[in-house]
């Protein structure tokens, strides 16, 4: 539970990027999240190309990472910059800012609540009580900007997306989905 609470409180310093959205135009959003992903898709190539820069790296992060990401997986870190990069691009400023929320704040209720209260498995680890923090989370966030009917089917898709245990990391598929989802609403 330490290590979790360690890498949600990571996932926590994710939400500079929506808020410094709140004050930018989407162009210049653009720019500095396309630095700031290609950055770490630079680091994920040459930390597989360069065994002295996997050791460093590994060094450094190693209990930061999921036993998937230390065995050659992308991280985490490098699918949230993709996905916000993504729906930075193409949603509305609002959307996309709701959608970033979901995957930071809307993952990290159903990781700790699941692992602390988690008693009703749904799918493998998963829990209903997890995904129903998902949801509330969720659903709180996207009713402070969006239309009611909206929001409530947004953060239920985020939710189900959550559960899932599709083989593409959720921080790619929960925004990108539900953000296509209340795009398509809207």
């Amino acid at each position: 539970m330490i290590a979790e609470l360690l890498r949600k409180s990571i996932h926590l310093s994710g939400l500079i990027l929506p808020v410094i959205y709140l004050f930018l135009d989407k162009p210049t959003m653009l720019v500095l999240m396309g630095i700031l992903m290609g950055f770490a898709l630079v680091v994920e190539l040459v930390k597989w190309l360069s065994p002295s820069f996997g050791e460093f790296f590994f060094q450094i992060f190693a209990s930061l990472l999921r036993t998937h990401e230390r065995k050659g997986a992308i991280t985490g870190a490098t699918y949230y910059l993709i996905s916000a990069f993504l729906c930075i691009l193409l949603f509305a400023k609002t959307l996309a800012i709701v959608c970033i929320f979901f995957m930071i704040l809307g993952d990290m209720a159903a990781a700790l609540v699941g692992k602390k209260w988690g008693r009703t498995k749904l799918l493998g680890r998963k829990s209903l009580e997890g995904s129903a923090a998902c949801f509330v989370v969720c659903a709180a966030i996207a009713l402070v900007k969006l239309n009611p009917v909206i929001a409530i089917v947004g953060a239920l898709v985020a939710t189900i997306v959550e559960l899932m245990p599709f083989p593409i990391d959720d921080n790619l598929t929960v925004p990108l989905i539900s953000g296509a989802v209340m795009h398509l609403l809207m």
